[in-house]
């Protein structure tokens, strides 16, 4: 019998566990109450924060909460001038 491996690449990018935060985490970055952080990551805010929900835990990856960050304050910017 003939056995050949067969090469599968994995279209997942590997995240190290630096990248993902809890919201604990998150607050700490943002050097916000975690209160806040709730109250951003609901569906009803105004610019919700990007999070990830894993059943009932929240989790956020560093770079998207980087770039909305950076969305925020351009937006803020602009609505000074």
């Amino acid at each position: 019998m003939n056995t050949s491996q067969v090469n599968v690449k994995n279209t997942t990018p590997e995240v190290s566990s630096s990248e993902i935060l809890t919201a604990e985490e998150c607050a700490e970055l943002l050097r916000v109450s975690l209160g806040w952080v709730h109250a951003k990551c609901r569906s009803r805010s105004r610019n919700p924060l990007p999070a990830h929900r894993i059943g009932k835990y929240l989790r956020f990856r560093r770079s998207e909460v980087l770039a909305w960050f950076d969305s925020t304050l351009a937006s803020a910017k602009r609505g000074r001038r």
